[in-house]
């Protein structure tokens, strides 16, 4: 196992399922990606999706709102995009502004276009491991596992957020019965008690929590897997910006077995998954029967890295 999990080689491999899938099926998949507001963060992964889809033979239509645009012409805008034959799938970036029911929103879009797999019945399939779509970022994390051979079954993992876009659809993909999964999980959040002394229990940490540098070396394990999908944008000494994840990579990459950087870890991974659940949609609209997950075993078996 590496000491560093990138996720290049990962995201380069989905893709290759990607544009392989595109081109045997004559598929023109888009998708709808809207953001309301700037959060500096949405808009670095907001950028990512939108270079990476003529790569992948897929188009990728932004609609920028402002962030007072309000709840009823966002919701209008999703129904118009259910009903709509060219639009494949529905991508809304959150976080989304206090005024907007996420509830709300994440009802609106029909499932079968919802790519980040936030719609109930979407969260209730991955809970019953009878899941069309997995959320990207959760997926990101379970794949990477699944490459580098990390295998959770039994080991403490521990979460560190319980979003329902990250925390929550991660613990329950970490409990399924499959290979890289059944894992012992722990959830905590803003109040959990002993947090330090839980996360130094872990011998997997995964952070989803959104501060920058938060997991310091005095709360890991020696020789433990530390997953990192935070992305925070902090200002260096000079002026200018950086994005750095929730772990403290300098300090902590010195006690740990394996540690995902950032940039070029989750996050990367995170756009690749995006576009391969806009590809399912796409083969869904089409009434396409194609077992895409059989072309993910594929990538992620040893005879293939080896090539």
């Amino acid at each position: 196992m590496p000491k560093e999990l990138t996720g290049k080689a990962i995201a380069l491999a989905i893709n290759k399922v990607c544009k392989q899938l595109v081109a045997e099926h004559n598929l023109k998949p888009k998708m709808l990606l809207i953001q309301v507001g700037e959060d500096p963060a949405s808009s670095y992964y907001v950028q990512s999706i939108l270079n990476t889809a003529p790569k992948l033979g897929c188009e990728a239509e932004l609609l920028t709102l402002d962030v007072n645009c309000g709840q009823d012409k966002l919701l209008r805008i999703i129904a118009e995009a259910n009903q709509n034959p060219d639009i494949h799938g529905i991508m809304i970036q959150k976080p989304l502004p206090g005024s907007i029911d996420d509830s709300a929103v994440n009802l609106s879009v029909d499932p079968n276009k919802d790519l980040d797999a936030l719609h109930p019945v979407n969260l209730g399939r991955i809970l019953m491991e009878n899941e069309v779509f997995l959320p990207c970022t959760p997926a990101a994390v379970y794949y990477s596992l699944k490459y580098y051979g990390i295998d959770p079954k039994g080991k403490h993992t521990v979460v560190l957020g319980r979003s329902n876009v990250v925390g929550k659809p991660l613990a329950n993909i970490l409990l399924w019965k499959r290979p890289f999964a059944n894992a012992t999980v722990t959830v905590c959040h803003s109040r959990t008690k002993d947090l330090a002394a839980i996360c130094r229990s872990a011998d997997i940490l995964i952070s989803a929590i959104g501060k920058p540098h938060f997991v310091s070396a005095d709360m890991v394990a020696e020789d433990s897997v530390l997953i990192d999908v935070g992305i925070n944008e902090i200002q260096k000494p000079d002026g200018s910006s950086a994005y750095v994840g929730d772990i403290d990579y300098e300090s902590c990459a010195k006690k740990a077995g394996a540690i995902s950087p950032v940039p070029g870890g989750i996050g990367r991974i995170t756009t690749s998954v995006l576009y391969l659940n806009l590809v399912k949609a796409n083969l869904i609209a089409r009434n396409i029967n194609k077992y895409v997950d059989e072309y993910i075993d594929v990538i992620f078996s040893e005879n293939y890295k080896k090539l």
